[in-house]
C-alpha cells in the first residue's frame, strides 16, 4: 500500500512539473482569461440564442480555476506565493458577479471586476518574469499580454455594444488598438524571433488591421454581423498569439537547460 501511495504521488508531482517558461505563459494565459470570461458573458446576453457564447464562458471559468492549481504547486515561484494569493482573492469576487444570471446590471460588475482581476494577474507575470531573469522571460510576457489585450479590445467592443461600459469602455478600446500595435512593433524587432516566428507575427499585423477597419466602421455591414466580425478576428489574433507565446516560452526553456 505504502508503494501505491508513492506511485501515485510520483504521478502527481509528474503531471504539475512544468519550468518557468511555462509558469509564465499559463499565468500570462489568466490576464486573457479575465477578458474573454466577460466578453463571452456579455455576449450571452446578446446572443442568448448562441450556445457557444455559454460553451466559451464555461470553458474559460474552468481554465482559470485549473491554471491556479497548478501555479500554486509551482514550487520556484515561492518566494512571490503572496502575490499569487492576491490573484486568487480576486478571482473568489470575479468569480461570485461571473456565477450570477446575465443582465445588464451583472454584466456592469463584471465589466469592473474584470479591471481589478487584470492588474492582479498581470503583477504575478511582471514577479515570474524577475524571478526568471533572461531577457527571453520578457517576450513570452509581452507575447502573453497580447493575447490579453487582443479579448480586451473585444470586451471593451461588447460592452459599447450593449451599453454597459460608456467612455471607459471607449478610451479603453483606442488605447488597447494602440498598445497592441506598438508591442506588435517591439517584438518584430525582436533578434531572438525565429523566421516562424515573424511569420505568425505579420499574419497577426494582418488580422490586426482588418478588425481596424470594423472598429472605423469602414464595413458597409449590420451591427448583428460587424459584432460577429470583430470578434472572430480578434479570436484569430488571440490563437496567433497564443502559438507566439508558446514559441518564445520554447526559447526560454532552451536558455534555461542551457544555463544548467
Amino acid at each position: 500500500m505504502n508503494r501505491l501511495l508513492l506511485l501515485l504521488l510520483f504521478i502527481s508531482l509528474d503531471v504539475y512539473s512544468f519550468s518557468m517558461g511555462d509558469a509564465i505563459n499559463i499565468a500570462g494565459r489568466q490576464r486573457m482569461l479575465s477578458q474573454r470570461i466577460t466578453q463571452a458573458y456579455m455576449l450571452r446576453g446578446i446572443q442568448p440564442g448562441a450556445e457557444r457564447h455559454l460553451q466559451t464562458f464555461e470553458r474559460c471559468m474552468r481554465e482559470f480555476s485549473d491554471n491556479l492549481d497548478q501555479l500554486a504547486t509551482f514550487n520556484e515561484a515561492a518566494p512571490i506565493r503572496a502575490d499569487l494569493q492576491a490573484v486568487q482573492r480576486e478571482w473568489s469576487a470575479f468569480e461570485e458577479v461571473a456565477r450570477q444570471p446575465v443582465s445588464k446590471h451583472s454584466a456592469e460588475m463584471l465589466f469592473r471586476r474584470s479591471n481589478t482581476l487584470l492588474p492582479a494577474a498581470h503583477n504575478y507575470v511582471m514577479r515570474l518574469q524577475e524571478l526568471s531573469d533572461h531577457k527571453s522571460a520578457e517576450l513570452v510576457n509581452i507575447a502573453g499580454r497580447q493575447r490579453m489585450l487582443s479579448q480586451r479590445i473585444a470586451k471593451n467592443y461588447v460592452a459599447l455594444f450593449w451599453d454597459v461600459a460608456g467612455e471607459e469602455g471607449v478610451k479603453g478600446l483606442y488605447e488597447d488598438l494602440a498598445e497592441f500595435q506598438h508591442m506588435l512593433d517591439f517584438l518584430l524587432q525582436s533578434p531572438l524571433n525565429t523566421p516562424q516566428i515573424n511569420r505568425n507575427l505579420l499574419k497577426t499585423q494582418g488580422h490586426l488591421s482588418y478588425a481596424r477597419r470594423g472598429f472605423d466602421a469602414e464595413m458597409q455591414i449590420s451591427e448583428e454581423r460587424q459584432i460577429h466580425v470583430i470578434t472572430g478576428t480578434t479570436d484569430m489574433m488571440l490563437r496567433n498569439m497564443d502559438v507566439i507565446t508558446g514559441q518564445y516560452t520554447d526559447l526560454l526553456n532552451t536558455a534555461h537547460l542551457s544555463a544548467r
